[in-house]
């Protein structure tokens, strides 16, 4: 059997470029961390006395981003809050967001449109919440990712929003849900309860999160896949792909010169669809095995080598079936 050649068990060794430079969707989730142990290990020193209403103000972690901060021309906290924390759970809470769904959508759109979709709805979450606050006279100041992470995750219910996924309502009780549904029903509860927090009704419960900056950061993460083109019709694989390969073919791919692709070269085919494993192989797989024969399995291009990675995946697939 193929899967139980050499060459198919044991994996290609890893390229020095996907080894020294790190995934963007870790090194998000590790940038938060390290700055989370810099506020508590630095013992207050990387803190400010913030206004948060009716004159009083609040001890927060340096670098949040308020309308006070603005006016003394800190612009560059509307950056740096995406990545201060007010504790453990509200930086595990984000961290598990980003880390779910970005690991689903930076390889569909790639690295530097992850990043950007990170940063703007970070920025558009604190400038819903702020220009709220300034209307009802209440300007509070803000801190971490949660405006990020609901970017990500509604700019993956853009592209896959027929996807069946479970979730935990209270963490207990599990239901199935579309997730473009599920997206609009986070986007609804944290609209009720911004409301509710305006007219101060349930003032103790959840007194400080910023509820509008989760809708400014979801509508980020929408607007900036329409802008992009998705969500006006069906995303496929081959669409996908040929994004994909637009966008690295770019002179500068998330700031890392690319390397070109071969010009005209077919979209990769996953899932072949043939009659039988015997067609397959006859059809995809012996014109392979004999190049190997004649000239060694260095003589294979990186393609046909992902083929037969494929072609493994597909046969065993089929052996279970």
């Amino acid at each position: 059997m193929i899967h139980d050649r050499d060459y198919m068990r044991n994996p290609q060794p890893p390229r020095w470029n996907g080894v020294m430079l790190p995934d963007a969707v870790i090194g998000i989730i590790v940038l938060n961390v390290l700055v989370f142990l810099l506020q508590y290990v630095g013992f207050g020193i990387f803190s400010d006395s913030v206004p948060v209403g009716g004159g009083r103000t609040v001890i927060q972690p340096w670098g949040g981003f308020s309308l006070q901060a603005l006016m003394e021309g800190r612009v560059w906290t509307l950056f740096t809050h995406m990545f201060v924390h007010g504790g453990p759970f509200h930086l595990l809470g984000n961290c598990l967001m980003i880390a779910f769904s970005g690991k689903a959508l930076k390889p569909m759109i790639g690295t530097r449109y992850f990043l950007m979709i990170y940063f703007f709805s970070g920025v558009a979450g604190a400038l819903l919440e702020m220009l709220v606050g300034v209307l009802i006279q209440e300007p509070k100041s803000m801190i971490g990712a949660s405006a990020c992470a609901m970017g990500i995750t509604t700019a993956l219910a853009v592209l896959l929003p027929q996807q069946m996924i479970t979730a935990l309502i209270a963490f207990v009780i599990p239901i199935n849900m579309r997730f473009g549904r599920l997206v609009m029903l986070f986007m609804g509860i944290s609209l009720v309860m911004g409301v509710l927090q305006i007219f101060h009704v349930w003032d103790n419960l959840m007194p400080n999160i910023a509820h509008f900056a989760h809708i400014g950061g979801g509508l980020g993460g929408w607007l900036f896949m329409r802008a992009l083109g998705y969500g006006k019709a069906p995303v496929n694989q081959e669409r996908l792909w040929n994004d994909r390969q637009r966008h690295e073919d770019e002179p500068e791919y998330a700031g890392i010169k690319s390397r070109k692709r071969e010009k005209g070269m077919e979209p990769p085919m996953i899932y072949p669809v043939v009659d039988s494993k015997k067609d397959f192989i006859a059809r995809e797989i012996d014109p392979l095995l004999e190049k190997i024969l004649a000239h060694g399995i260095g003589s294979l291009s990186k393609e046909e080598r992902e083929l037969l990675e494929r072609a493994h995946v597909e046969i065993k697939s089929r052996e279970k079936r």
